[in-house]
């Protein structure tokens, strides 16, 4: 039997495909990121839930492992996430990965994608993209990551917590302050929202918002890149420094100068 990669619903169970049906009712096991979501949504199918195995990324590799065996003696194993496609910036990629490896068959049901229907709901050329998952949560390292995708070609699909996404499209509006961008929230949910508006402009209307709830989809429009910026130069102090470490690890000077500058700014960010 073939591994199966089902895709579920981001919130509207009408989405559920006759296929995913079909697959989650013959399972022999579902291996899934959220063993009480997934109840629920067999629950709501009313779907006999076969055995559920916790699938989550804290011990994704072990799971992999103990799972494609199980494929390998035949049994049906169906791969899902709390909601989308397994594998985007969540749990699957380990265990569609091994069976590759071991020459074992994949099937895969497509279905909702928060980052496709992102990408069509914000009415940007969507060719080129580039989908980069989750921003990094310290304020300089999300800053540089910000400046870097301003680099590519094309479209940025991101994904962010509901609570620091004002502060997310806050330092976008400042590194590119040209773009436009659609902010995707809550997608086929009730209180589903689209706001497309320039970067500086939606940084303002979520500024003034007390809070914001649901999974946010963030889609930043085509523009100008950055220009590079110019290298600052050494101080004589952690020069110094530097040299000294270098030889103490033998490894090149500007290596230990780069690893005193990321711990200065993990330092000032802290």
């Amino acid at each position: 039997m073939p591994l199966i990669v089902a895709a579920t619903p981001l919130g509207n169970l009408g989405d559920v495909s006759p296929r995913v049906r079909e697959a989650l009712d013959g399972a022999d096991v579902v291996a899934c990121e959220d063993t009480r979501v997934t109840r629920r949504l067999l629950s709501a199918l009313g779907t006999k839930a076969p055995p559920l195995v916790s699938y989550r990324a804290q011990d994704e590799a072990r799971r992999a492992g103990l799972l494609v065996e199980r494929v390998a003696d035949g049994e049906r194993v169906v791969l899902v996430s709390d909601a989308g496609l397994p594998g985007i910036s969540d749990p699957g990629a380990a265990l569609v990965s091994a069976c590759h490896a071991r020459g074992l068959p994949v099937v895969i049901v497509p279905g909702p994608s928060a980052v496709g229907a992102a990408l069509a709901a914000s009415g940007f050329e969507a060719v080129p993209y580039h989908f980069l998952g989750f921003a990094p949560r310290k304020v300089g390292a999300r800053s540089r990551w910000l400046t870097e995708a301003a680099r590519l070609p094309g479209v940025v699909v991101l994904f962010e917590s509901p609570r620091r996404t004002q502060r997310l499209v806050a330092q976008a509006a400042e590194v590119m302050p040209d773009r436009e961008a659609c902010l995707c929230r809550e997608l086929t949910k009730r209180h589903e929202e689209l706001l497309r508006l320039p970067l500086p402009q939606l940084a303002e209307e979520l500024a003034a918002r007390t809070e914001l709830k649901g999974e946010v989809v963030l889609v930043i429009g085509p523009g100008v890149a950055p220009p590079a910026a110019v290298r600052a130069p050494e101080s004589t102090a952690l020069g110094a420094i530097a040299a000294a470490l270098a030889e103490r690890w033998g490894v090149p000077r500007r290596e230990a100068y780069q690893v005193l500058l990321e711990a200065e700014r993990d330092l000032s960010e802290s």
